[in-house]
């Protein structure tokens, strides 16, 4: 019983993570937005289409603005570990090249799907 409940309580850890990790990239589902505005504002059913149509159509605006922010993250992220490279001592160069290698790969293991 308990090596089940550990399970769970891992699987659902995992699960949050991923979803965390979505949002960061893809923005918040429309589906979600729509149920969270229609119990918020009480839209009418009338509202809910073309409500959903702005959000469709504002979709990929907001996902260009993430792609700039993180491409601005990560400029930044190089100048900083350009500024702090000459504090550190040989080991420490080391250890940072392998910390960003390993913050990198799991950046591209959350990233989107590439469209075609």
């Amino acid at each position: 019983m308990l090596a089940g409940l550990l399970a769970g309580v891992w699987i659902g850890s995992r699960c949050e993570r991923a979803a965390g990790r979505r949002m960061r990239r893809e923005g918040p589902r429309p589906e979600r937005v729509m149920k969270m505005l229609r119990r918020e504002l009480s839209l009418t059913s009338e509202q809910m289409p073309q409500v959903r149509a702005i959000l469709d159509a504002k979709r990929p605006k907001f996902q260009a603005v993430r792609k700039q922010e993180q491409a601005a993250m990560a400029a930044l992220r190089a100048e900083i570990d350009k500024d702090i490279e000459p504090l550190l001592d040989e080991g420490q160069k080391k250890k940072q090249i392998e910390l960003r290698a390993r913050w990198e790969k799991r950046a591209a293991e959350s990233s989107p799907p590439v469209a075609k």
